[in-house]
């Protein structure tokens, strides 16, 4: 096991981000869709994102196991940051969206890495939602414009944005029920 977090702390954690990050649209569409609009262009909030994924992908190169690769730690870790700080700089374009893609490709490793022996069918709930989160990151590096398009399509009408906000919140409450009563 590479994080040391159960599944009740990450369910619940998990379960408040998706609250804080849904409500907002659920409660005041109007004003927080043309927010929404923007950031996937947003290159502040894409220099922050990526920079966070690489330190924590760099931070976790040099703690877990590498195996055969081991004795190249220190190389990989100079990689890994001259790479991200080269991303930061040459691909400006949507750097939000390539930011928060790398992040949910390594938050799902946290919720998998939480789920692992617990013995509870719920933990599927968890575990769908990282292999969720895998698709959607490796869509966000690859594709952001996608992104774009998905945030124009929700925010047309304040009606729609409210209509796809509601679950989300539904779904952070669910989380941190789960993570309340259900998870150990």
């Amino acid at each position: 096991m590479t994080y040391f977090v159960s599944l009740k702390i990450t369910a619940i954690i998990i379960g408040l981000l998706c609250i804080v990050g849904h409500l907002p649209g659920a409660l005041a569409p109007a004003k927080f869709g043309p927010l929404l609009r923007t950031l996937p262009r947003n290159y502040p909030l894409g220099v922050v994102l990526m920079l966070s994924a690489t330190l924590w992908f760099t931070t976790l190169t040099g703690v877990m196991d590498l195996g055969e690769i081991s004795s190249a730690r220190m190389q990989l870790m100079a990689v890994w940051t001259v790479a991200g700080i080269l991303v930061v700089i040459f691909v400006p374009g949507f750097l939000a969206a390539r930011g928060l893609g790398c992040l949910l490709l390594l938050g799902a490793a946290v919720i998998l890495d939480a789920a692992f022996l617990v013995t509870t069918p719920w933990r599927y709930v968890m575990t769908l939602l990282a292999y969720y989160w895998v698709i959607a990151g490796m869509v966000l590096v690859y594709s952001p414009h996608l992104w774009r398009d998905a945030i124009n399509y929700v925010t047309k009408t304040p009606e729609r944005f409210r209509l796809f906000s509601w679950p989300g919140v539904v779904f952070g409450v669910v989380l941190i029920a789960l993570g309340l009563f259900v998870y150990p």
